[in-house]
């Protein structure tokens, strides 16, 4: 995959099956065969991660308007960044560390304090 990985920079996340998976919808989880009957996506998740060796996540997680200020991003309204966090909160439960790099993607360049936030030029010149 790392040979690979400048393809990537084209296609986004999903190309690795990781876009657009909810891990709180345990049916679809099972559905898609993430996970089998009874496992928990959060569990499963988290043991790829360290069986993975991963220490560090970023993330890019579009924000709804209603959370305007990065600070309220946090609770809510984004779940690829919230996922993430609650992710390395399970682990650290379990005495291993992992970081989050959690940038947040908005059109509507509103998250306080970032001057151009990933998404908003697109948006204006599209």
């Amino acid at each position: 995959m790392r040979r690979n990985a400048h393809l990537l920079q084209n296609y986004g996340g999903s190309p690795i099956g990781n876009s657009r998976v909810k891990l709180k919808n345990v049916e679809d989880c099972v559905k898609r065969k993430l996970v089998k009957p009874g496992q928990s996506p959060e569990d499963v998740a988290c043991e790829r991660l360290v069986k993975d060796g991963i220490t560090i996540l970023h993330t890019i997680g579009i924000l709804d308007s209603d959370y305007p200020k990065l600070e309220e991003a946090a609770k809510g309204g984004d779940d690829t960044n919230t996922t993430a966090a609650g992710l390395a909160s399970r682990l650290a439960k379990r005495g291993i560390k992992i970081q989050v790099l959690g940038l947040p993607k908005t059109v509507d360049n509103d998250v306080y304090p970032v001057a151009q936030s990933l998404g908003a030029d697109t948006a204006a010149h599209q």
